[in-house]
């Protein structure tokens, strides 16, 4: 229906308006009144009103449901309900009591919507004690028997880490069903009871209840928190079976657990059937692909994404930067943290601290140092990052510059990790006296039963030459003793002149229940290697290869072939290098020709040397060496001015004395 269009021309309202003007206070009125009109809130019914509350809070739009709350004159136990459940549900836990309080004063009953707006509430807090005083409040309202209030209890009591009397309610209840039994087996899980939470979810079964999507969510999480693939794969099937795998947040989980299983070919198969994908889809198994170091894969993988029209999210550029922290691609690590800027992502700490971490690992210590500065926030990982950045590339004194600001600015007490990137930064400069007081640091965080600070602490002793400190915490370690704390004292007692020693505790390893693996024969076949022990050496080789079927590495036929070379041997020293394929066995084989003056063989694994590494020229060096060495003093010069002339500059050594450092040439 058209309404008719009315003008100041028609007769009956230049009538009232010529009346209305003839009062000057009545047209102001007027005036106001016909256009800044509004309807207030007093007078919405209280079903309109009740509809909209839930509506603003269900927005997160706060100060308006207030304003509306408060403008409502005549409050109803339904009004009160919603304010309640809704200061809740958007974590405002102690106005959710409060207006409890105000509501109880207005001599109103609360019900089982109220009852539940108040659990909701305290499920947020984890207030245990409060939980108890409202269980009294369900039952002095004789709301024990209802169902969603029952469930709700259970539910609160299981979120405030009280599962026992959780599970006491749950078996009170005569006829739970599919949404108690749910939040049951999710109480379970959340407190890591996941046997229980399986036992629970046969017994649903055979209660005749039939699973749903929630029912899921929570038993696979239950069978990650296991490990057990076999009944992660029988719970897959029976998601299959109840057809519950076509809900997308289903599959997503289904995909979270063969990643934590590490199952990248069951992880494939389940990404590749996916008919729909969303960005958690993508970054779950651009996660799986990471954490395997398949990083090239994980950036193609992100290519597809973009092809999909999928948005990508904070945690894909995360996966991104680790992926080229993993690659040491810088120039891609770059981009990706330019893209990060233009979405606008650089305000998400954990995302800062990655990329800090991928310009560490690609040797870019200053851009590292440059996002430390510039990042408004800083959290312990952020410093963690930094100092182990600066540790792992070298620069020790750097790195301890900012342990000892931290520990001065006391924001912040240093986690293991920073303990154990300090204790590497102290063993490179071989400041032992600094080793010993960050020993003591680790007693006073209350880090000395960490395995892995024991195991960072026998090695710094080690290479600080404290052989006798590093055994005496490999002792105390007792049952925490891992294959890598064995792989360190052999390490160190090899690195510090005592093959025979390191030789008896390879045995001793062997003979337990520890497996040696690829980093415990490096160890021991260097040991054999500095003390040349040739025989030792060769039996340790062979154990390796044939009795664990351990690939060699270059490391490790680069040992064999320097103590073949050191002994003289060699011509067997030159098979071992066609054997061990890589620049440095070849560079092993030259410097047994410099001992031994071996001309022909020397030319010979130098121009090997070149063609695998022509940028480097530390083996122009050890060629120069061994002219000199059988008085060929012309061809050593030339040599070396050939490389003057190429701009080649060999690697400077560094010694310590009285803790300065001296480049050696």
């Amino acid at each position: 229906m058209q309404l008719p269009k009315f003008s100041n021309s028609t007769p009956w309202i230049s009538m009232i308006l010529s009346k209305i003007k003839g009062n000057f206070v009545t047209f102001l009125r007027f005036n106001s009144f016909s256009t800044s009109f509004k309807p207030s809130f007093p007078f919405i019914n209280s079903y309109d009103a009740s509809k909209l509350l839930s509506n603003y809070f269900k927005a997160g739009r706060i100060k308006e449901a207030e304003k509306l709350f408060d403008q409502i004159s005549q409050r109803n136990i339904v009004l009160w309900s919603i304010l309640i459940h809704g200061y809740s549900i958007n974590g405002h836990h102690i106005k959710s009591m409060e207006s409890y309080s105000q509501m109880r004063k207005s001599y109103l009953f609360p019900n089982s919507f109220t009852v539940v707006g108040l659990l909701v509430g305290i499920q947020g807090s984890e207030n245990f004690v409060l939980g108890q005083s409202i269980h009294g409040l369900i039952l002095k309202c004789g709301l024990d028997f209802d169902l969603v209030v029952c469930t709700a209890m259970l539910n609160t009591y299981a979120k405030c880490g009280n599962i026992s009397d959780s599970y006491k309610l749950f078996m009170e209840m005569e006829n739970p069903g599919l949404v108690s039994c749910n939040a049951m087996i999710v109480g379970f899980v959340n407190n890591e009871l996941f046997e229980e939470a399986i036992l629970l979810f046969n017994k649903l079964r055979k209660s005749g209840l039939v699973p749903n999507v929630a029912t899921a969510l929570s038993i696979i999480q239950g069978c990650v928190g296991l490990d057990l693939r076999n009944l992660c794969e029988s719970i897959h099937g029976l998601i299959v079976k109840f057809g519950l795998d076509l809900d997308i947040r289903v599959n997503n989980s289904v995909l979270d657990m063969y990643s934590c299983l590490m199952d990248l070919d069951a992880a494939t198969k389940i990404f590749e059937r996916m008919e729909h994908k969303d960005v958690i889809s993508w970054t779950t198994m651009m996660g799986i692909l990471v954490n395997l170091e398949f990083a090239t894969e994980a950036l193609e993988l992100f290519c597809k994404m973009k092809s999909s029209g999928v948005t990508c999210d904070a945690i894909v550029v995360m996966n991104l930067v680790s992926a080229c922290a993993i690659l040491g691609d810088l120039r891609k690590g770059k981009q990706i943290h330019a893209q990060a800027v233009v979405c606008g992502f650089v305000s998400e700490l954990p995302l800062v601290n990655s990329i800090m971490t991928m310009y560490s690992k690609c040797g870019d210590v200053n851009s590292s140092r440059t996002l430390f500065d510039q990042s408004n926030q800083k959290s312990l990982v952020s410093w963690a990052a930094i100092i182990s950045g600066y540790a792992q590339n070298g620069f020790s004194i750097e790195a301890l510059n900012l342990f000892s600001k931290l520990r001065l600015e006391g924001c912040y007490h240093p986690d293991s990790v920073m303990l154990m990137s300090a204790l590497t930064a102290s063993c490179d400069i071989a400041a032992f006296e600094l080793c010993q007081q960050l020993h003591c640091c680790s007693f006073e965080a209350g880090f000395s039963s960490y395995r892995s600070v024991q195991n960072t602490l026998i090695s710094a002793y080690s290479k600080c030459g404290s052989i006798d400190l590093a055994y005496f915490v490999f002792k105390e370690m007792g049952y925490l003793k891992d294959v890598v704390s064995w792989n360190a004292i052999i390490n160190g007692y090899g690195i510090n002149g005592h093959a025979e020693t390191a030789l008896a505790l390879f045995y001793e390893m062997r003979k337990g229940a520890e497996d040696a693996d690829s980093a415990t024969y490096l160890s021991i076949l260097n040991a054999c290697s500095h003390a040349g022990l040739i025989n030792d050496a060769l039996i340790i080789f062979n154990k390796m290869v044939e009795d664990d079927k351990i690939r060699p590495s270059q490391e490790h036929y680069g040992c064999i072939i320097d103590l073949l070379a050191r002994a003289g041997c060699l011509s067997d020293a030159s098979t071992f290098s066609q054997i061990g394929i890589g620049p440095n066995a070849w560079r092993a084989l030259l410097s047994g020709c410099v001992l031994h003056g071996n001309v022909e063989l020397a030319e010979f694994a130098s121009r090997k040397v070149f063609e695998l590494e022509p940028r480097e020229s530390d083996q122009m060096v050890l060629l120069s060496n061994v002219y000199a060495s059988v008085g060929r003093f012309q061809d050593a010069e030339a040599l070396r001015l050939c490389m003057q002339k190429k701009a080649s500059i060999k690697n400077p050594g560094v010694s310590l004395l009285c803790r300065n450092q001296y480049g050696d040439g």
